[in-house]
């Protein structure tokens, strides 16, 4: 039985997606695969259990009945940092290791998810490094592409994990950037004894948000076509112009929400005759029976917030881009990805595996 570590060198880097496409493509090669984060960063409860929720997702995109208790044991949040400083709670690597060997039994690969960044969890002694350690397991780097960061982050995360690390995938790798990383990156790095299991280009499909989880993420409520709230939205337009003017702009841009004053019928209609997710309406006031209809009969949903016009721009380009891989289009949208851009033959190969290994 192998193990690996996923860490990544910032947050909403992509790691739980990047589990899901690899475990899901092991998994049709015949592989027996299990999951675990030791540190969640966001506990939800279900059926009377907190259980991370990156984690939760990922469980039940796997097909996991494993116990949630075991799955994601620790949480590192700002309430919870308080009481780890007061008092570290009982042994947290003992902990780890006991839930480990219980996810493990049976299966072939063992992914596990590190939390935010290396160093995270430190505070209970389960830094990424130091479960790594205490579980024998292999470290797999996931750099988002900075064009001026990220050959410095791997080189870094090198000297950091050592032989630890098996290899690195780069993430949101922009177009024009891609045949560097690519081909002079790889060659660089196997210099520094680093092997690029894959590199996968930017895709505006998997940073986008349902309508859904956007009015979830703004308190605010959906007034009209409730059965579009799984369409993705994969950009923002701020409509504070004329009509001509956004009719014009708004017409560039598809897959969009359009955020404006419920006031500005004006905005509001323009933006219903150009490819249009969604209508933000900041201030609490309703659209016009009129506009209202016409969403209603063409099928995009009005989302009512309270804050205004800046406050929300802000929390929806917050949103935008940090969301989770949870529908199943962006579930097959990450396989495709996994299976045309990374090498997973010479990542099971690092592992010791291969798809016919048994557990």
């Amino acid at each position: 039985m192998a193990a690996i570590v996923v860490v990544s060198t910032e947050r909403y880097s992509g790691k739980s997606s990047l589990i899901v496409g690899i475990a899901l493509e092991l998994m049709e090669r015949g592989l027996k695969v299990g999951y675990m984060k030791p540190v969640g960063s966001y506990p939800i409860r279900v059926k009377n259990e907190r259980v991370d929720e990156d984690a939760y997702f990922i469980s039940e995109a796997l097909g996991l009945k494993d116990s949630f208790a075991d799955i994601s044991p620790y949480f590192l949040t700002w309430d919870t940092l308080g009481r780890y400083m007061r008092k570290k709670p009982g042994e947290p690597q003992s902990k780890v290791i006991s839930s480990f060997k219980r996810l493990s039994k049976g299966r072939d690969l063992m992914l596990i998810e590190g939390a935010q960044y290396f160093v995270h969890g430190k505070i209970l002694g389960l830094s990424s490094l130091e479960i790594s350690g205490i579980l024998n397991a292999s470290v797999l780097l996931l750099d988002t592409f900075n064009e001026e960061l990220t050959v410095d982050r791997i080189l870094s995360a090198g000297e950091y994990f050592g032989d630890a690390l098996l290899g690195v995938v780069i993430n949101w790798v922009p177009e024009r950037r891609l045949s560097f990383a690519r081909n002079l990156l790889p060659r660089f790095l196997s210099e520094h004894g680093i092997k690029v299991i894959g590199s996968m280009p930017t895709d505006r499909v998997l940073r986008s948000i349902t309508v859904n989880d956007l009015s979830e993420g703004l308190n605010g409520e959906i007034i009209c076509a409730w059965d579009k709230g799984e369409e993705l939205i994969e950009s923002m337009m701020v409509g504070a112009m004329g009509q001509e003017q956004a009719l014009r702009l708004f017409r560039k841009q598809a897959n969009k929400v359009v955020i404006t004053g419920g006031d500005r019928s004006d905005i509001q209609l323009a933006a219903l005759q150009t490819p249009t997710k969604c209508l933000v309406l900041t201030g609490s006031q309703r659209p016009s029976p009129f506009v209202l209809g016409q969403a209603e009969e063409i099928g995009v949903p009005i989302i009512l917030v309270k804050n205004d016009t800046a406050t929300t721009v802000e929390m929806v380009e917050s949103a935008i881009g940090h969301q989770k891989v949870h529908s199943p289009k962006k579930i097959e949208r990450v396989r495709k990805f996994v299976r045309e851009e990374l090498d997973l033959d010479l990542m099971l190969e690092e592992t010791g595996l291969s798809p016919g290994s048994a557990a």
